[in-house]
């Protein structure tokens, strides 16, 4: 009996329930797997869905093979993410995608190539173009991938080979909590996941950004590659649109200075780290308001607490930021109206 080899990649989607979204992102990456032969496997993961998920991944069944599995009940955002990327695939490499992210015409054909030319690394970081969500293509137009350029970029620097893991984090956008912004090794996925998590997500960094945390793990101090051009393609939606808004807010303040705090306590210094640190400080305000006040959303005044402790280093930032956070439309008059009157002065010194 020969033995299946496999594959060198894994492309991983987790889905539930977005059958529309999902027609695209496959449209833009089936035929470009298609040409790679054994190399590259598609694995999707359906969390027991219930719209018209089931007929679209026949319909595309048909025309292209990839590996499919459907749990006979929803074992959670977590729980599906962690059992496709630890249990269901089987390339040394993982790259996790949204059911709602698109690829970029020859981005697989990139990824297959940096990887097979560079076997010492562990990791590629990619580059994400972002559009407007109202430009985002049909299926039959998004076919074989985007063609368009994008309006902006996460990385700006235009990094490109082999390249020392700490020069990808070059500014307080590109801190690898977008998962479809990075592959990495698979036996760190089976290693930290070997049964599907359970529990509730985003109540932690850990189970807010599990592909991060393996990053600040493991990678400080070593090798990745770095791929210039754009191959994720986003289309963004307002922040209220969002699967995960109700955890919005707690995830952009606490979990991500966490991450940071774990990347530094791994390996990376902290003159990389300070750009993200100043970023928390000085352009999350109005999220900490809403941490803080919006009674809608997940965490309160704990964890705005535990924020603050992260960053002591910093307290004039801090003051800053929590003067912005009190500005917010729920926070108690005597607390917004300074801080109203503070922001009008400002806006007519501007304008003076």
């Amino acid at each position: 009996m020969t033995d299946i080899p496999l594959p060198l990649l894994s492309i991983c989607i987790p889905t539930f329930n977005r059958a529309s979204l999902l027609d695209v992102c496959l449209a833009s990456l089936l035929p470009q797997v298609a040409s790679c032969g054994e190399q590259v496997e598609v694995v999707v993961s359906d969390n027991a869905s219930t719209d018209e998920t089931r007929d679209l991944l026949t319909k595309w069944q048909q025309r292209f093979p990839f590996r499919l599995h459907r749990h006979n009940d929803n074992i959670g955002l977590l729980g599906n993410i962690t059992f496709v990327a630890g249990t269901l695939a089987r390339g040394d490499f993982i790259w996790l995608l949204g059911d709602d992210d698109l690829l970029a015409v020859g981005a697989v054909e990139q990824v297959v190539n940096m990887l097979t030319q560079a076997p010492n690394i562990d990791l590629i970081g990619l580059n994400v173009g972002y559009y407007p969500y109202e430009r985002r293509p049909t299926a039959d137009a998004a076919e074989g991938g985007v063609r368009d350029a994008p309006d902006t970029q996460l990385r700006r620097q235009g990094l490109q080979g082999v390249v020392p893991f700490e020069q990808l984090l070059e500014g307080p956008c590109a801190d690898f909590t977008a998962m479809y912004a990075s592959i990495l090794r698979r036996r760190w996925w089976v290693e930290e996941f070997p049964q599907p998590l359970s529990g509730e997500s985003f109540t932690s960094v850990r189970t807010t950004y599990p592909h991060a945390t393996l990053i600040a793990r493991h990678m400080p101090g070593k090798l990745a590659g770095a791929l210039r051009d754009p191959l994720v393609c986003i289309y963004a939606m307002p922040a209220e649109k969002f699967s995960w808004a109700h955890y919005h807010a707690l995830t952009v303040v606490l979990h991500a200075t966490v991450l940071l705090k774990l990347f530094e306590e791994h390996g990376v210094p902290r003159a990389v780290l300070e750009p993200y640190y100043r970023y928390q400080l000085n352009h999350r305000g109005s999220d900490l308001g809403n941490l803080i006040w919006d009674g809608r959303g997940a965490g309160g005044w704990r964890e705005a607490v535990r924020f603050a402790w992260l960053l002591r280093r910093y307290p004039l930032g801090l003051l800053k930021v929590f003067i912005v956070a009190c500005g917010h439309p729920g926070a108690p008059a005597p607390l917004r109206w300074p801080v109203e009157w503070w922001l009008r002065r400002r806006t007519r010194r501007a304008i003076d």
